[in-house]
């Protein structure tokens, strides 16, 4: 079905694919190796060195990546996850995969991101045994949160 009415679309995000990230693909490609390996090893290891950290873990996707962070700050069924609702569903759905409970907080109609005044005043009125664990900031379309 054609959207006539659409005059121009929003771009998402943009990528930078080099010649040396093909080249690198194909190597790993001919390899005996695709998910696992010395390649995955020696990017975690550039990343934790970048990150200084001490570990760090490549996973398949970012919705596995932020299911594990949620993990690791042990959000569970008891919990509640506040997040915007211009984000990919991974956000939200990740803190569902652990079981808990997901609200959005409305955005800045300027920035399109989080907006700070409306978390107060969300904060200021849930009940305290309502208040979320976690409230996940997004950055949108290339635009940090501040």
């Amino acid at each position: 079905m054609e959207l006539k009415h659409l005059k121009r679309s929003i771009n998402y995000g943009r990528q930078l694919i080099t010649q040396q990230d093909i080249d690198s693909v194909v190597d790993v490609l001919g390899s005996d190796f695709l998910t696992c390996g010395p390649v995955v090893a020696k990017f975690e290891k550039a990343f934790s060195k970048i990150v200084q950290s001490k570990y760090a873990a490549a996973v398949s996707n970012g919705t596995t990546a932020l299911h594990l962070a949620y993990k690791v700050l042990e959000l569970g069924p008891e919990d509640y996850l506040w997040t915007t609702p211009l984000t990919f569903a991974a956000t939200a759905n990740a803190a569902e995969y652990c079981g808990a409970k997901v609200a959005f907080v409305d955005v800045c109609s300027k920035t399109l991101l989080m907006d700070f005044d409306k978390l107060e005043e969300k904060l200021e009125q849930t009940d305290p045994s309502k208040l979320p664990k976690i409230v996940s900031v997004v950055s949108f379309a290339g635009y940090p949160v501040d």
